[in-house]
């Protein structure tokens, strides 16, 4: 137990090292830091911009749009996330494992005793301490833009408690390109395996009476929680996220014991 541990920490210490190193963490936090700028701007000049572009051709159109509130801004960022941030995330985390098998130091490292379970949960938490870190981080770029340009953010709790709870989705994307890493022969394999579950999982929160329950759904309570409002089968929907991405890592440790035996 006790050489497991210090194989634990050994083996993060590589990753955060080998994160700083490639500048994994520098690049997907300028990326994230740019949503969270633009989300609070474009949340707030929206309606400027819309009708000055209606109205380039000098015709005079009326366009006609609610005004902006500050919980637009979260909106935004929880949009532009889901739609691109993930993206990133997943090109980010594709050949996470991918590169160990191609170089061959993932063979070298078991056979130093370093177990797959070990191996595999070391590069998760350090993908999780990072991405969350610049995940809570642009949540409160967010946060403050909103504030300047609205005059008010919403309670600072409750918009990290929303950026929380989305975080828990994004661990769950980790978790899944992991496994795809582990899967795939090639870093296209990898990629598409990635972007294709992350599809399906949106397409699940559609099915009739279960989709309700599934994690695709779990993206919009970042925005009610960082209004106040929990909204329904929250719960439900961060248990089933869970699990989903402990069944991930614990396919992962399962594949890749197979390639030690």
């Amino acid at each position: 137990m006790r050489q497991s541990a210090c194989n634990y920490k050994a083996f993060m210490a590589k990753e955060f090292m080998e994160s700083m190193r490639t500048k994994r963490f520098l690049v997907l936090g300028c990326i994230f830091i740019f949503f969270g700028i633009f989300s609070a701007l474009m949340a707030r000049y929206s309606v400027e911009v819309m009708g000055y572009l209606m109205n380039l051709d000098g015709a005079g159109l009326v366009f006609e749009m609610p005004p902006p509130v500050w919980i637009d801004s979260y909106g935004q960022l929880y949009s532009s996330l889901t739609e691109m941030g993930i993206i990133v995330l997943i090109v980010m985390y594709m050949s996470v494992v991918l590169r160990e098998k191609t170089t061959g130091t993932i063979d070298l490292m078991f056979t130093k005793g370093l177990s797959p379970a070990t191996f595999v949960w070391a590069k998760f938490t350090v993908a999780a301490i990072l991405s969350l870190v610049v995940l809570l981080g642009t949540v409160l770029i967010t946060y403050f833009y909103t504030l300047v340009l609205f005059e008010y953010g919403g309670e600072i709790g409750d918009v990290l408690l929303g950026g929380l709870v989305y975080g828990v989705f994004v661990l769950m994307i980790i978790a899944l390109t992991i496994l795809w890493s582990a899967v795939a022969n090639s870093t296209a394999i990898s990629a598409v395996l990635g972007l294709g579950s992350y599809l399906l999982i949106g397409v699940m929160s559609f099915i009739p009476r279960i989709g309700r329950f599934m994690p695709g759904n779990l993206s919009g309570h970042g925005v009610l929680l960082s209004g106040g409002e929990t909204g329904d089968y929250l719960w439900i929907r961060l248990l089933m996220t869970i699990v989903f991405t402990v069944v991930a890592l614990v396919a992962t440790a399962e594949i890749l014991k197979k390639r030690k035996g």
